[in-house]
């Protein structure tokens, strides 16, 4: 089975609004169940021979080995005309095994910054940090709490500004006329830096990547990419614990963000009353960026960053320098009846 088939069953259910798939064999056919927010469900059988193959092929292209079971995985699917971002859980049943995908809900659009729900100086920060012409920005949170959307935030106003832009991996989730689109591979890496580009996009799931972003930006090109991280401060570990020189390192990084999505206060509304381009969520973000102060710390006290005080130290000296963690933010947006 091809993945244009795969991805004509996810097509479906996005384009009919439906929140899950229930994938399950049953005698003598396989079962596709989609369910809907408002309790509806619609049911379509494929033949018994094609189950093995569907389930094979869906494994293959999430990286899944055969017979594992899992729960509330987080998984992308990426065709030449969608991306489908997703909760994978496999659970045993009567007849073999049930795939359930919960589909996360994604925005139609690309959000402005001023739309996230960043203060108002934070806006400022990541505008400047884009303007300049070199440095890295590393775009942080849990999975599917809104990093993604941020960085095409970031994006949108990068591709008005005529640079020669690059994107290293599966595929952007939106159309962006002036941003270049490869696969994530040594090769093109290798390409983009004998180009003349200027900015470089990619996402971080393993420290090769994470390791390739700061020797890109160590070229004098400005490097934005994603990872999956609680906090910046999980992010400036796996910063501090890359084997590179830590001062190289230092001067490369720019800017490190984290947030979280929660709900405004008027989600709780029923669904037949809000209107159709109503915002549901809003962020709740940090901040770090990394001044001489900081940069100072951390060289001379990155020997000793598994002590205990050596990140009470840093966050109280963050702080000082104008860092907020995202329990303030939480903090002015709930008094603002924002949440």
């Amino acid at each position: 089975m091809s993945k244009k088939i795969i991805s004509n069953i996810f097509n479906y259910a996005t384009q009919e609004g439906a929140k899950d798939i229930v994938i399950e064999k049953l005698p003598k056919k396989i079962s596709i169940n989609y369910l809907f927010p408002n309790g509806e469900e619609r049911t379509f059988g494929l033949p018994e021979k094609l189950e093995e193959e569907l389930r094979a092929t869906l494994r293959q292209i999430l990286s899944l080995a055969p017979n594992d079971l899992t729960v509330k995985k987080y998984c992308k699917l990426k065709s030449k005309s969608a991306c489908f971002n997703f909760y994978l859980t496999i659970l045993p049943s009567h007849n073999g095994e049930k795939m359930i995908v919960n589909l996360a809900p994604k925005e139609n659009k690309i959000l402005r910054l001023k739309q996230l729900g960043l203060q108002s100086k934070a806006v400022k920060v990541l505008q400047a940090a884009i303007k300049h012409h070199s440095g890295l920005i590393l775009i942080s949170s849990p999975a599917c709490q809104g990093k993604g959307t941020t960085l095409y935030s970031l994006l949108r106003e990068l591709d008005t500004i005529g640079r020669s832009s690059y994107f290293l991996g599966d595929g952007l989730e939106y159309d962006l006329d002036n941003i270049n689109c490869l696969i994530n591979t040594k090769n093109n890496w290798n390409k983009v830096l004998n180009l003349d580009s200027d900015v470089i996009i990619t996402e971080i799931a393993k420290e090769e990547d994470l390791n390739n972003t700061f020797m890109a930006a160590t070229t004098g090109r400005l490097v934005l990419a994603t990872i999956n991280a609680n906090s910046v401060w999980e992010v400036m570990l796996a910063v501090l614990k890359l084997k590179l020189p830590l001062k190289l390192k230092l001067d490369s990084l720019r800017l490190i963000t984290n947030q979280r999505v929660v709900p405004l206060k008027r989600s709780h509304l029923k669904v037949a009353y809000q209107k159709a381009n109503e915002r549901q969520n809003i962020g709740l973000f940090e901040l770090l960026s990394l001044s001489p102060e900081i940069k100072k710390f951390l060289l001379e006290e990155e020997s000793n960053k598994t002590k205990e005080n050596f990140w009470e130290n840093l966050s109280r000296l963050a702080i000082k320098n104008g860092y907020e963690p995202l329990s303030y933010d939480k903090q002015k947006k709930t008094k603002n009846g924002l949440i």
